[in-house]
């Protein structure tokens, strides 16, 4: 646009909220009523602000939350394909795929493919993690509840090998403050035929234990190992233990076989009870 006749700026720029930037050429400038006005534009006295709409906040956040079907509570901005049913729900935001049934739950930014079965005050932080929540001491989030969480990986060697919840990569159960949390963990491994080993060999075992976090996530596990299939039966020698991954998740962590392609599932079932109080 070429400058106006009288004036040394011009506008620059539309921004997405509606504002005009304006430039002198060089730097850019903020402009007066007079010079907003001159080019056509709307001048806010109460902001100084020149703009060419209004921005309407409650349209852009429809355009970034689609296809949801909200009868009880509220989605923030990029949830997608979502299902809340029963009151004061709600998902924190770039969310897709979830379901909650119930009054009072949360799942946390990011999360997907999750679901709340029933209850209330369910907080939902790993992906993919169906819940069963037991209501909420003093009206807290995530104080009782049980979880169900898959995780899954493969192993070429007898190296230890954390597995990833839904097979995301660097994807682990997220540890939670002053809780501790029982486990049931159901582990299979199936050798796929590559390298040694025969095809459809596999091992079983279920992982049982609590783990204590405290308020700064320092673990301690007790937890013990049953070989529902032994390796005699199966051809395959297999372990699986329940451990920290990193400083903030933690997760089934399996020993295949040297040489041997093995894939692995574990189905998890996490049993949390969390204090308000630290440890």
């Amino acid at each position: 646009m070429d400058y106006k006749k009288g004036f040394n700026i011009k506008p620059k720029q539309v921004l997405r909220t509606g504002e005009i930037r304006f430039t002198d050429g060089t730097n850019d400038v903020i402009p007066n009523q007079l010079a907003c006005e001159s080019y056509g534009y709307t001048y806010d006295a109460a902001t100084g602000t020149c703009s060419a709409f209004s921005f309407n906040s409650t349209l852009q956040r429809k355009f970034n939350n689609i296809h949801n079907n909200v009868s009880g509570g509220s989605t923030e901005n990029g949830t997608k394909n979502t299902i809340l049913n029963g009151q004061q729900n709600i998902t924190k935001g770039n969310n897709f795929n979830n379901i909650m049934n119930g009054e009072k739950h949360q799942i946390e930014n990011n999360i997907n493919n999750s679901n709340v079965l029933n209850g209330s005050y369910a907080l939902v932080e790993n992906q993919g993690e169906v819940v069963i929540s037991g209501g909420g001491f003093n009206e807290k989030l995530g104080m009782s509840q049980t979880s169900f969480i898959q995780q899954s990986g493969n192993t070429t060697d007898a190296t230890q090998t954390s597995l990833l919840t839904q097979y995301l990569p660097l994807t682990y159960i997220q540890k939670v403050k002053n809780s501790v949390i029982g486990f049931e963990a159901n582990v299979i491994g199936v050798n796929t035929g590559i390298g040694e080993g025969t095809t459809g060999d596999y091992g079983y075992v279920q992982v049982t234990g609590a783990v204590k976090f405290t308020n700064g996530l320092a673990s301690t596990y007790h937890q013990s190992t049953t070989h529902i299939v032994q390796s005699g039966h199966s051809g395959m020698n297999i372990t699986a233990v329940m451990k920290d991954v990193t400083a903030t998740s933690f997760g089934i962590a399996v020993t295949g076989l040297a040489e041997t392609y093995i894939q692995w599932t574990a189905d998890i079932k996490l049993f949390r009870n969390n204090i308000q109080q630290t440890f």
